[in-house]
């Protein structure tokens, strides 16, 4: 009897405790189990460097209207950009910015932070265009007369999470924007600067976003760059709070961000190509599962533009082209070629007009007087026929929005340059054997002189390039270990058209139509009114030399001082 109520007594003991153990575990399915449900998701849509683009293109620019569209569909909790927004395209550099203004107010950004080409319509003009926006524009290192200019950050509560968000401004601004526009402007370290207002919000905040406008170009300074930027911020163990820097100024695109510890880098490219998005999942004020992405152009084709922008958009660019119809030569009478199987093979007189007012340009407002000036041909979309110009004529020959910019090449660089540029195959057109149209075929301004045989092979056909000497007016053999100051534009100076022997540190002006359409008006352009080639000249070297052997205005020899323009 008593073996069985001691049986008895150790099957309920074994039974409680196999029910309380079910019990225990079912309880902390539970918990998990509410715990995944009362996880949220978020996502951030984010643009940078636009430039202007706020008119669709298909397949190459999403465009405001459906940049609204996208916003309605995605329904993120923010909407920002990482600067470079307003200049860029005629059509916005026209108002001075302040159309896209409008539309970015109408899209319903956030915030966004200052990029240097904010500063390209002048002081003044950038603060009456953040007087403008509906948002905050901010930026922790931006400083005149010892006093921070903007709002170094902001805090913003959307859908339960507190967004700590931080600008930050590339010290670069000194040198890639209009110098009288950054006189008395100090750009302070950028990582000391976000630091310091990162940690002015301490504990007001469940992430950090900080609007970035520093780039991860190689040749920026590290200390400069936005990479540098999150490596340094998920190393601090302060800072106890995810970190997303959201960049811009490098055109680069990051595919799916790039993570660092606790923290991850984004950055979209450049024209509104594309849009970044940023997700993950949030509870009791922690963030996990953070990524990043892009919505391509090609992704929103279904996407819905929003009526009220597109009409915005279409009247500024209706406005803009009645009011660029303005005639700024009355009687032109000099046929500028720029055609694309001429401005692509061959010396031209609009290359040659083009680079130099480059040079002109460089001369009056960089830092460096320039050596010489070039321009790819694939830049060059017209010709500018006699009679009248208007404005408009010379946005149609140069309509990208591209800057002046100077960059210093080595010598051995210059000739690679060249080699590169006169490297196409050759074709035989109209009997006559020619260099095959080449976008990156360089147009160069009158104080250079390059020497090739199109009849050698590709990489080998530059006999001898000569470059004026800016103190003697003589022209002088291409030092191979000399550096050039060299103007172009900014997408050459950035390696486009597979120019990899150039790049690093720049300076940069305003837009090309506008260099152009100032110069035209103050030069007497007869000078031009000539097809020979006298600056890109092609043959065999001895008798080339002897046949051309005279200035721009045919007269002296290239060993002696040009004529300057009227």
């Amino acid at each position: 009897m008593k073996k069985i109520i001691i049986t008895i007594i150790t099957l309920f003991i074994t039974l409680g405790t196999i029910l309380n153990f079910n019990l225990v575990n079912a309880s902390e399915q539970h918990t998990h189990s509410n715990d995944n449900q009362s996880k949220t998701e978020h996502t951030i849509l984010h643009t940078n460097d636009i430039h202007g683009r706020f008119v669709e293109e298909k397949g190459r620019v999403i465009g405001m209207p459906k940049l609204k569209g996208l916003k309605n569909k995605e329904k993120p909790d923010l909407v920002l950009d990482s600067g470079d927004a307003f200049q860029g395209l005629p059509v916005s550099n026209h108002s001075k910015g302040e159309e896209m203004a409008k539309a970015m107010n109408k899209v319903g950004y956030d915030a966004m932070t200052i990029g240097n080409h904010e500063f390209d319509f002048g002081y003044n003009q950038l603060l009456k265009l953040q007087k403008q926006l509906h948002f905050p524009m901010i930026s922790s290192n931006i400083y005149k007369n010892g006093k921070r200019i903007f709002k170094p950050s902001t805090i913003i509560k959307r859908n339960g999470v507190r967004y700590g968000l931080v600008g930050v401004t590339t010290p670069e601004t000194k040198i890639k924007t209009s110098p009288d526009a950054v006189k008395d402007v100090e750009f302070k370290d950028p990582l000391s600067s976000v630091k310091g207002a990162i940690k002015e919000m301490d504990g007001k905040a469940d992430v950090y976003v900080v609007l970035s406008h520093l780039g991860i170009d190689k040749n920026t300074k590290k200390e400069w760059r936005g990479d540098y930027l999150i490596e340094q911020l998920s190393k601090d163990n302060s800072i106890k709070k995810p970190i997303i820097v959201l960049d811009g100024h490098s055109h680069s695109v990051i595919k799916h961000g790039k993570k660092y510890n606790h923290g991850i880098l984004a950055q979209t490219g450049t024209a509104l190509e594309n849009v970044g998005k940023i997700s993950f999942l949030f509870n009791h004020h922690k963030v996990s599962d953070l990524k990043a992405s892009l919505i391509n152009v090609k992704d929103t084709n279904k996407i819905k533009a929003d009526p009220s922008i597109e009409k915005q958009v279409n009247k500024a660019n209706n406005e803009f082209k009645k009011e660029t119809s303005k005639v700024i030569i009355p009687n032109n009478k000099v046929e500028f070629k720029g055609d694309k199987n001429i401005a692509r093979t061959q010396e031209t007189n609009l290359g040659n007009l083009i680079t130099d007012a480059m040079e002109d340009y460089a001369a009056k407002n960089f830092k460096h007087k320039p050596d010489f000036a070039v321009t790819n041909g694939g830049g060059i979309r017209a010709s500018i026929s006699k009679g009248k110009v208007t404005q408009n004529d010379i946005i149609t020959v140069l309509p990208f929005g591209n800057l002046i910019s100077q960059i210093k090449v080595k010598g051995t660089n210059v000739k690679k340059a060249f080699e590169h540029s006169l490297g196409s195959p050759t074709e035989t057109k109209d009997g006559k054997k020619q260099l095959s149209p080449n976008g990156g075929f360089l147009q160069v301004s009158k104080s250079i002189r390059v020497y090739y045989d199109m009849n050698q092979k590709s990489g080998s056909r530059v006999r001898d390039i000569q470059v004026r000497n800016r103190e003697t007016g003589k022209f002088e053999k291409l030092n191979p270990n000399k550096t050039y100051y060299v103007a172009t534009n900014d997408f050459t100076a950035n390696k486009g058209d597979g120019y990899d022997m150039f790049g690093g540190q720049r300076e940069e002006g305003i837009s090309l139509d506008e260099v152009v359409g100032n110069y035209i008006q103050k030069h007497n352009l007869n000078e031009y009114n000539t097809n020979n080639p006298e600056r890109i000249i092609n043959g065999k070297l001895d008798s080339v030399k002897k046949s051309t052997h005279k200035s721009d205005n045919g007269k002296q020899s290239s060993n002696h001082t040009h004529k300057k323009s009227a």
